[in-house]
């Protein structure tokens, strides 16, 4: 047999487990004690996924077991404020007490008007009492619904998710935060930046470099043109082609003073009688005429001798461009809480208690911070050198990041220049020399 498709035996049952006997109040009793181990049930499979998710992501896994708190843990890994958790929980107490209050009001108008015989009155009023407290519900859901897309989508960027694990975290979000913190996901950052930003670095660099490069091939440009200053030794060729002509040998001239003024004409004139006489064999003497080669080294001398200051010259150019090298840029060093003072060696310096680069974020140097306040987290924030200076980010850490004199929040990527705090531990960026 069965009752309004319910077996009469499963409806005997219930009821026995309401209290012994066949009690419909205790029916009603065993049926509401269903959804209650339902809900425990929901609650405790949706903390031990987020103890997962909190794990890699470097977060307290205790603040997962917590109501509200666990919540605004995630609005704040997602880079939205905290508080928001507060709002959707309040929220929903409000809405419920506002609904029921506006249901309460028309049952009794209802009632009213059922006793007075207004049969239409009453069904209105049942109407609104079920209508109205459904439509403050749906517009307070609706609200949560746009808030916890927001911050499902931040989450599964940082996971590197894509938009269909969002509409799975909008609509079961135990299923979601199952699949990411049992499964192969990696917590990424809150930043998807630092890439882009280490690209922007190479783009701004290359100039760097192509400058430089351009520096030195104008300055090698420069200098080419000393490089003719040694060709005045071309007036040794000329000087030996000139003798070239009457291969005659004539040592005692050349043995004379190179700064003796030239012979006179007189020798001059043997030469133009000499084809006077053109089968006389003294005529070779006067060939050697040559003396003139004297005449033609002096210059050839002065020539070496003005080309040793151009070789000079030549050097200080050199020098030169000794100097206009790139020179070595200052150091920078970042004084921990404890005293100590680490050299930072690279462009991406990850800090924390037990730092981890980020995927994709090469090269990085991890500096450990032995923070006895426990508010700095396992991976907490990434210094970032650029063309203007160092810039920190929050790699999504619980206590936050605070830049200068007026800790002032860091949302996203923020200059720094000297003193900033991870939670309550404070360092200092230093130039050395």
């Amino acid at each position: 047999m069965r009752a309004h498709g319910i077996p009469v035996e499963l409806a005997l049952e219930v009821m026995a487990l309401g209290g012994g006997r066949a009690d419909p109040s205790g029916a009603f009793a065993a049926l509401g004690i269903v959804p209650a181990l339902a809900g425990i049930a929901i609650y405790v499979w949706t903390a031990l996924t987020l103890t997962a998710v909190f794990r890699k992501t470097g977060i307290e896994t205790w603040r997962a077991w917590v109501p509200v708190l666990n919540v605004w843990e995630l609005f704040v890994l997602a880079g939205m404020r905290g508080w928001w958790a507060a709002v959707l929980a309040g929220g929903s107490v409000i809405v419920a007490a506002v609904a029921g209050l506006i249901a309460g009001l028309f049952a009794g108008i209802a009632l009213n008007a059922g006793f007075g015989g207004d049969a239409g009155s009453a069904a209105g009023a049942l109407a609104a009492a079920a209508i109205v407290p459904a439509l403050i519900w749906i517009a307070f859901l609706a609200f949560a619904l746009v808030i916890q897309v927001r911050m499902i989508r931040a989450l599964c960027r940082g996971f590197g998710l894509g938009t269909g694990f969002v509409v799975l975290g909008a609509v079961l979000f135990p299923v979601w935060a199952s699949i990411v913190g049992w499964g192969s996901a990696r917590w990424l950052g809150r930043e998807v930046a630092p890439e882009a930003e280490a690209g922007r670095s190479d783009d701004t660099a290359a100039p760097r470099r192509s400058s430089a490069d351009a520096t030195r091939t104008s300055a090698s440009a420069a200098s080419a043109p000393s490089a003719p200053v040694f060709a005045p030794p071309s007036g040794d060729a000329a000087a030996v082609t000139g003798p070239a002509v009457p291969p005659a040998p004539a040592p005692e001239p050349i043995s004379a003073s190179p700064w003796a003024p030239p012979p006179p004409p007189v020798e001059l004139e043997p030469a133009s009688s000499a084809p006077q006489v053109w089968s006389a064999p003294p005529v070779a003497p006067p060939v050697a005429a040559p003396v003139a080669a004297p005449f033609a080294s002096a210059p050839a001398a002065a020539s070496f001798a003005s080309a040793a200051p151009a070789g000079a010259d030549a050097n200080d150019d050199v020098d030169d461009h000794t100097v206009l090298a790139v020179r070595r840029a200052p150091q920078t060093t970042l004084a921990l809480p404890d005293g100590s003072t680490v050299l930072l060696s690279s462009a991406t310096v990850v800090l924390g208690r037990n730092p981890l680069a980020p995927d994709g974020v090469v090269d990085a140097q991890l500096v450990p911070i032995d923070d006895v306040s426990r508010t700095v987290s396992k991976t907490h924030a990434m210094l970032r050198q650029t063309d203007s200076g160092w810039i920190v980010t929050d790699l999504a850490s619980t206590n936050g990041v605070f830049v200068g004199s007026d800790a002032v929040e860091a949302v996203g990527p923020v200059a720094v220049v000297d003193v900033f705090h991870l939670g309550d531990a404070e360092l200092r960026l230093s130039e050395a020399g």
